[in-house]
This record gives structure tokens, sequence and C-alpha cells, in this order.
């Protein structure tokens, strides 16, 4: 199904500087008007494409977890019926929360993976006239052509998070060295996908079948600074610029040794030139006035418009609880490459903005679009792409459509990662005290959709005609006195600054007109000079553009 309504929405630009970017001092620009009429299409997925789950019985997930092609977006071009299609990519596939995971002493973070097996995936979404399919997909696969998993990498390696992978028993399967879990998508001229991964962060370039050619790591192509992403909080979008530079955004702020993620004022985005291996960073700027913390302040994915701007989905809870979710504008022509920057031997990370100002400048961002303005719900908008110069394709994640579903007679309001869960006893406590739990996983009703945005032709400004007696009389108005003299031979309107001008009484029965006709041979002289404004003649008074006449008695 799809919906489809047309919003008018009258904004701000704002700038974000580097300067007291604590207490978020904007710079405003001038008011723009912009007109979009917006459509969401709820995305089906074929029954083949469906994540094959074990406990699926009628009525439970018959057939299968719905496969969530909502981590990113990219415009794939027209079909032959001339319908819109798009490449979308799944992140690292099903997972919900868990509890603590405590084995030999030892307590760890942990999470669900429902179907273990499944394998990140590039899924082709065709908008269609009644809403969009997936009907077609291609896994993603090691060097060797073998499909990999999501699975996360163990301890001690670079992307790992730290956290247990359990099957729905609670029963530990491992780690997966090559997992990844996917964002970003975009193709290069030679028809290569670039993806980017939350775990590394890691970009990876593929081939037409999803086959892995190339991996950059944080040291190993890429700056070794990333390695201090949150945890599940690596590269969250990726773009292609023009000029064929990759680009890739760090979800949230940095935590460089554990110690900046409540402190630090900016994100990064990263650049990769694939053909010398180069790279830079820029600071994308948190406004820490609206999150109570900058690591509630998450990018959900970048578009490159041109080579020095870009497309930004910035989204988060805000300090008032309420969620945010909007597009931003990102200008990176002045901004600083910050790749090799400290401040007194640390991560620029430590610094306040006030600290950066003088040695830093930030990306400047503008307020595009506020999705929730124009009727959006969804917790996460992960996938952003332009169809053309007029269009704007945002796609949601629904997370597989599961939710974590935990039972306790004792706890009406239970919540799974308040529990830990004894592997050798197979046993739940909270807060130190026995507890009888079932956790299971049931169904987000949040659907899949993905939006465009199309902006519509914005009406022509009406023009208004003004006499020259009353603009000159509203110059006076003004501080701003004319003399007016009428010259029938030269056929000319000579204004004399300084001078003065007593009205008739006729003023008032030359109303501001929005038509007029051809314009006459008469010329308006201002101290001596001929000034470039057609005259009207009409009803025997001559009228001007009033904004033109305005601007030159300016």
């Amino acid at each position: 199904e799809f919906r489809r309504v047309l919003f008018r929405s009258t904004m701000k630009k704002r700038v974000f500087t580097a300067a007291l970017l604590t207490a978020m001092v904007l710079q405003s620009i001038p008011a723009f008007a912009a007109e979009y009429e917006a459509t969401a299409y709820d995305v089906s997925i074929a029954d083949e494409l469906k994540v094959p789950f074990a406990d699926s019985k009628e009525g439970y997930f018959e057939g299968g977890l719905v496969t969530g092609f909502g981590s990113a977006v990219t415009f794939k071009g027209y079909n032959e019926a001339g319908e819109m299609q798009f490449y979308a990519v799944t992140d690292r596939g099903p997972n919900a929360d868990a509890p603590k995971y405590e084995k030999d002493g030892t307590q760890t973070e942990a999470k669900i993976f429902p179907c273990p097996e499944f394998t990140p995936s590039i899924g082709i979404v065709t908008i269609k006239d009644n809403g969009a399919v997936v009907d077609e997909a291609i896994t993603l696969k090691d060097a060797e052509g073998n499909e990999i998993s999501g699975l996360p990498l163990e301890p001690g390696q670079v992307g790992a998070t730290g956290e247990r992978a359990l099957d729905m028993q609670l029963n530990d399967i491992g780690y997966d060295n090559e997992g990844l879990d996917t964002e970003g998508i975009a193709v290069d001229e030679d028809g290569n996908f670039w993806l980017c991964d939350e775990y590394g962060p890691f970009i990876v370039k593929t081939d037409a079948n999803g086959k892995i050619l190339e991996k950059y790591a944080p040291g190993e192509g890429l700056p070794e600074i990333l390695q201090y992403r949150i945890p599940n909080r690596g590269f969250e979008g990726l773009t292609i610029t023009p000029n064929g530079t990759v680009m890739a955004s760090v979800q949230s702020v940095l935590d460089v040794n554990g110690e900046t993620d409540d402190t630090a004022c900016f994100t990064r985005i990263v650049a990769l030139d694939p053909e010398t291996g180069d790279t830079k960073m820029y600071a994308y700027p948190v406004d820490l006035s609206q999150y109570s913390a900058p690591s509630n302040c998450k990018i959900g994915d970048i578009y490159a418009v041109d080579d020095d701007t870009l497309l930004v989905i910035e989204q988060g809870k805000l300090a008032d609880k309420t969620m945010s979710n909007k597009i931003y504008q990102v200008d990176l022509s002045n901004a600083t490459d910050i790749s090799d920057m400290t401040v007194d031997g640390k991560a620029l990370e430590y610094a306040s903005a006030e600290e950066l100002q003088d040695d830093v400048v930030f990306a400047e961002k503008e307020l595009l679009l506020d999705l929730r303005d124009y009727g959006w719900t969804a917790e996460k908008a992960e996938g952003l792409c332009m169809v053309d110069e007029n269009t704007i394709a945002v796609i949601n994640d629904n997370d597989f459509g599961i939710v974590t579903v935990t039972e306790d007679a004792a706890n009406e309001d239970a919540d799974i990662t308040d529990y830990v869960y004894d592997a050798a006893t197979g046993t739940f406590t909270k807060d130190g005290t026995a507890a009888e739990v079932k956790v299971s996983i049931g169904e987000n009703t949040e659907p899949a959709q993905i939006w465009t945005f199309q902006k519509t032709e914005e009406p022509a400004a009406e023009t208004s005609y003004i006499s020259i007696r009353n603009g000159v009389l509203q110059a006076q108005e003004s501080g701003k006195t004319y003399g007016v003299d009428f010259d029938s031979e030269k056929q000319q309107v000579v204004l004399t600054t300084g001078g003065t001008y007593t009205a008739t009484g006729k003023e008032d029965t030359q109303k501001t007109l929005t038509e007029v006709g051809e314009t006459s041979a008469w010329k308006i002289v201002l101290d001596g000079t001929a000034l470039d404004i057609p005259v009207y003649h009409i009803n025997g008074y001559n009228y001007v553009d009033q904004q033109a006449l305005e601007a030159a008695l300016a």
C-alpha cells in the first residue's frame, strides 16, 4: 500500500559553526520556502526471500521472518516498465535483546540471533502503483565466494563488540571474524557495490554479484582512531561523490579510551580515495543543546549531492525524550581535514568546541527536511539517496519486524537486559535474586517503508506594481525624501535625493496593481542617472515594479 500527501514547509536555514557549539549559537540564513509531495510505500518481501526461522508455525512468523532491507538505499534506475528501482541493504540480520551472559564468573553483553545462518544481502526494491516490492536479492560473499554471516567478531579483533551471540535457547553460537553488520551502500561507475559496516567500522567493495574484492579497516586503509567507535556504532552511512571519492560517516561520536562519548562535540566523516588509498576526515558538529548526551545524536545515512555537499540524516532521542529525524544539507568545502590533529597530545574528542574553534572549521549544516513534519513516525531512518535533483528517497529499518518479548510473572515491566543468564546452570537472576523468565521474539508492528519526497514547482511570487508617486511617499515614511518632477518632452520622471514631494491627494486612487500591459517610453532618472526599471503608463500615471523601485531608492 502507499499513501501520498502534499506538505508545504517554510523553514529557516541555520548554519552550525565551530564557535560555541555547546551553546549552539546559530547564524541564520534568509528563510526559504519549499514544497514537497511526500509518498510512503509499504515494502513487501517475496516469500522466497524471507529468513528461515526454526520456530515458525501457523500464526507465528509463518514462512519465516520478513527480511529487513532498510539499512541503506541507493537509486538503481528505471526498469523497462518505467518503475523506479533501488538497491537496499540489510544489516547483520535478525537480532534481539538478550540478558547479560555469565560464564566462568565473567559477565558479557549479548544478543539473540534467531536466524544465525542469515547472510547480509542487497535487495532490489521496485516501486509499483500500489506499493514497493523486493523479489530479488544479492547475498554477500567472502573472497572465496562463500556467503558471510552477520555474527559479531571474536574479542580482541578489530571491530569486536564484546557481545556474545546466542540462539533462541540462549546457547553461545560463537563468532565470525568475517562477519559484517552492513549499513551504507553506493555503486561506483564500474558497477561495483561499496558498503560500510557498524562493527569495525569497515568499508568493503564487492563486485556486482556481492563477492568482496577489498576490505578497509581501522589501521588497514582507514584511520586507526576509528577503532574507538562506540560498539555497534561504526559506519552508518556511505556515498560516492561525482569525482569517485568514497565518503563514510561514523554513526555517533567516538569514545576514545572509553572517555569521550559524553564530551565529544562532533562525529567524523571519512573520505577515502579508492585510487590512491589516501584518506581525510571532517568534523560533523553535534548540537549539544539538543541531546542529553552527545552519543544520542546518530547519523542515519549520507548522500553526495556533489563533491563538497552531502545530505545527512541526523536522528535520535532529544533531551525532551521526543524522537527527531531530520535531513541536513552539509557543506564540506571549507571544512578542515582533522586527520592528524590533536589537542595537547590527545584526540580532538577530548576538546570543547571553544577549544577547537581557532583551528578547526567544522562542516556547515543547514536544515533541509524535518521528516516528522511530513508524517514520518519510524524510529530509524537509515537509508537516503536522490532519484534526481528534485526527489529524495528515504527508507526505514524496522529490525526485520521483530522485538524481544520478556515474560516474568513477578515483574510486569520486565526488560530482558536487566537480567543475568548463567550459562552453567541455565538460570536467571535479577539484581542478584533468582527469577523465572521466558524470552522469545514477537512482531514489531512498525511497517517497512520507502518514502519519496518530490520537490514541487514553487509558485512564482506575485509582482506588485506601484505608482511612482506612492513609491516616493512610502520612501518618505522610512526617512528618505525625494523631489519628483515630470519632463513630458523627454518623457522622464526625475527624482532628486533630498528633495520634497507633497502629496496631491490623487495618490489614493493609484492603487497597487498585480497586472500591467506593455512598457511605455518613459524613464526614471535618479540624481541624473537613468534607472533600468521599466515604466508602465496606466490611467495617466506612471507605474513600476514595487520591489525594483524600493531597491533603487534604498
